[in-house]
Parts: structure tokens; C-alpha cells; sequence
């Protein structure tokens, strides 16, 4: 098993820290990505190999008040821009792609409307709109939905109920795990019935909340509200991937950003439901980059994989082919 990126720090004008880790050739190509909710810097899909092979350099911070980085309570969606442009500034990146899963789509949003000059192409998996759309919770699994209204409705509550219950999580993660991903579509199914997919998602959990389940609330807080700018007003590119079983942000979301969204390419995938960035981590990463996907790198996807995996089917998994 490769051993995990080291953890660096920067520290903004404000003088919160924020950590992240890169992955891939420090010569490659630079890709901002943007973890779910909740995660952290630990998040990865693939072993080292694929993306050096790939040609790109993957930095990927612990937003405000996940893992080893500060929170910033105050803090509002169209705030991240800057301390994104305060990272890559320090790491000596001038021009960038963006990459998000689910829920840091929003951030990955919020950075295509205020950089269009810095970025080469934002692309998010399974990203929410607006939550005030028609119909948004429609088709939004249980937990997911409770969660967004309560941050919409009922903060107060929501924010209590994250002390209450965060101490047991970070103690029980895998059992956290197994209790949310119950009754999942069997695309995702097939990817967490692996060890080490499990084992890595276990782990992000576990350090995305190392400090509480403040980084956490606070962003459902922010997906719940107005976002404080206009998707309709983006001028980048954005590639938006779904599955079409995807039932914590059902495909509906995606399909309201591609047309609200000047220019965006959707991708609505049949057969996949939510972690559909590990079956197309090589066209998201190659399109992040400006680059169109030929080198043959894909991971193989669920498709391809029996109900059960052995242990080394489950390591092999996430390597180049």
C-alpha cells in the first residue's frame, strides 16, 4: 500500500491555516480538488501512480474547519475564491483546473464565477444546485434531505445535533459509515463492498471531522442558503458529471446547472449513481487540465466487477491498467 502525501500548511492573511496534500508529478499539471461533505485532504481515488502517469499535481486542502485547517465560522461561499487563490499563490500556480465531488462542487461554483481567468476547466460529480429550486429535495435520500433542511430551517437544531453526535462519530467512524451508505444504489454498492475504497472513505471521515462536525454544519449551512452569486453569471468552462441513480443529489441538480450554466457540458451516465468519479477519474482529471482523455488510464469501473472482490482484486482496483 503507498504510504499517505505528507500534510503542509499555508497560512492566510486572516492567519488561519489551511493544510492540503498533492498528489502526482510536482511538475504536472496543477488541479485544485475540492473534497465532499464532509471530507477532507485525505480524499483520493486512485494509488500515486495514476496520477503521475496522468501528467497532473493534485492539491487538495481541508476546507475551513475540517481536518488540520482552521475554521472560519464567518466564513460565506463566495469567501473560498480567495483563500483558494491565496493557496495556489503560494505553491507558485498561476493558471489551474478545478475538479470537485458532490457537495464541494458548490466551492468548485463559487471559484468558476469569481476566477475565470485563473482556471482552465471546473469539473464537479454530483454537484447540488441552488437549493432553492423547484423540486430539490425531490428524489434526495433521507439523510441528505434532513440534513439540507435543517441548515435551511433550523440551523440552531442542526448545529446542536452536530456537538451532540460528533464525538461518536469520530470514535465510530466505520459504523457512521456503514449506517449512511445503507441501501445505497448497487453501482456504489459494488465500489464500497471494496476494502480499500471503504478503508480510505473510513479514514477521510475520521480526519475531515477530527475537529468536530463544525466544518461539516457549516457547510450545509452554506449549500442550504442563497449562495451569494449567480451560476447563470459563470464564464468558464464547467463539465458537470451525474449518475442517473444518484440518489444523495439526485440528477435533477445537474441537469438545472447545465442550463442555468453558459457552455456547460453535462454527462448524465446510465447504470451510476453517486461515486461515479472513480469510474471516470482519468476524463475528469484530463478535462480539469484542458486535455482530452487518450492516454488509456481509466479505472475500471463497477461494471466490470463481481458482487464479492478478494482483498488484492480490491488493491488492484485502484490501479492503472
Amino acid at each position: 500500500m503507498s504510504t499517505e502525501p505528507t500534510s503542509r500548511f499555508v497560512t492566510l492573511r486572516d492567519g488561519r491555516r489551511l493544510a492540503y496534500v498533492e498528489r502526482g508529478r510536482p511538475d504536472g499539471f496543477p488541479i485544485l480538488h475540492h473534497h465532499g461533505m464532509p471530507g477532507s485532504r485525505l480524499q483520493h481515488e486512485a494509488e500515486p501512480e495514476f496520477y503521475d502517469r496522468l501528467g497532473v499535481r493534485v492539491i487538495t486542502p481541508d476546507r475551513p474547519g475540517y481536518g488540520l485547517s482552521d475554521p472560519n465560522p464567518a466564513g460565506r461561499l463566495v469567501d473560498w475564491p480567495a483563500d483558494a487563490v491565496e493557496l495556489m499563490d503560494s505553491l507558485g500556480v498561476a493558471r489551474f483546473g478545478i475538479t470537485a465531488l458532490s457537495g464541494g462542487g458548490i466551492y468548485a461554483l463559487a471559484c468558476a464565477a469569481a476566477l475565470p481567468d485563473r482556471l482552465t476547466d471546473v469539473v464537479v460529480t454530483g454537484c447540488p444546485a441552488p437549493m432553492q429550486i423547484e423540486g430539490a429535495y425531490r428524489g434526495m435520500r433521507l439523510m441528505t434531505r434532513a440534513g439540507v433542511w435543517l441548515a435551511a430551517n433550523a440551523p440552531w437544531l442542526l448545529e446542536a445535533a452536530g456537538r451532540l453526535v460528533g464525538r461518536f462519530i469520530s470514535r465510530y467512524p466505520r459504523f457512521v459509515f456503514e449506517q449512511f451508505n445503507r441501501n445505497i444504489p448497487p453501482p456504489d454498492r459494488r465500489w464500497l463492498s471494496m476494502p480499500s475504497v471503504a478503508g480510505g472513505q473510513i479514514e477521510d471521515l475520521r480526519e475531515g471531522l477530527r475537529r468536530g462536525t463544525g466544518g461539516y454544519v457549516h457547510d450545509l449551512e452554506l449549500l442550504a442558503r442563497p449562495w451569494g452569486f449567480a451560476v447563470e453569471d459563470i464564464r468558464v468552462r464547467v463539465d458537470l458529471w451525474h449518475g442517473e441513480a444518484d440518489e444523495v443529489i439526485p440528477p435533477r441538480h445537474s441537469r438545472y446547472l447545465a442550463a442555468a450554466i453558459p457552455g456547460a457540458r453535462l454527462h448524465m451516465c446510465p447504470g451510476e449513481a453517486h461515486l461515479l468519479l472513480w469510474n471516470h477519474l482519468e476524463e475528469v482529471l484530463l478535462a480539469a487540465s484542458g486535455t482530452p482523455a487518450a492516454f488509456g488510464l481509466a479505472i475500471k469501473g463497477p461494471s466490470t466487477l463481481p458482487d464479492r472482490l478478494l482483498e488484492s482484486q480490491a488493491r488492484s482496483i485502484l490501479q492503472t491498467r
